[in-house]
C-alpha cells in the first residue's frame, strides 16, 4: 500500500494496516462464479473500503481463505482487436 498521502492511491494504516496487499486480480476482469460473488459481496461489508477495487477484491477474497488463480494464456489481452465474431466467441 502507498502510504504517501501525495499518490492518488494512498491508503492510511488505519484502514489497511498490513505492509503488503494479498494477490489480487489486476485488469481489464476476472471471473467469479455466483455463488462466489456473492459471499465477496458479504464479506466486502465487513471490511474497511480502500479506494484500489481490485485490491479490495484481493483482500475481500484472503478474508475468505479463497486463493486467485491465473487466467488461460491470451485471455484477457490489453490490446485491440479488430472484431471477428468467431475469436470474440471464445475469449470469456
Amino acid at each position: 500500500p502507498l502510504r504517501n498521502r501525495a499518490y492518488k492511491w494512498f491508503v492510511p494504516r488505519e484502514i489497511y494496516p498490513n505492509a503488503t496487499y494479498p494477490p489480487y486480480c489486476g485488469g481489464p476482469g476476472y471471473v467469479l462464479s455466483g455463488d462466489l460473488a456473492l459471499r465477496v459481496f458479504a464479506v466486502a461489508q465487513t471490511l474497511p473500503l480502500i479506494n484500489m477495487e481490485d485490491a479490495f477484491v484481493g483482500i475481500c477474497l484472503h478474508a475468505l481463505g479463497v486463493t486467485v488463480t491465473d487466467p488461460p494464456a491470451g485471455t484477457f489481452n490489453m490490446y485491440r482487436l479488430e472484431y471477428d465474431k468467431c475469436r470474440f466467441s471464445r475469449l470469456v
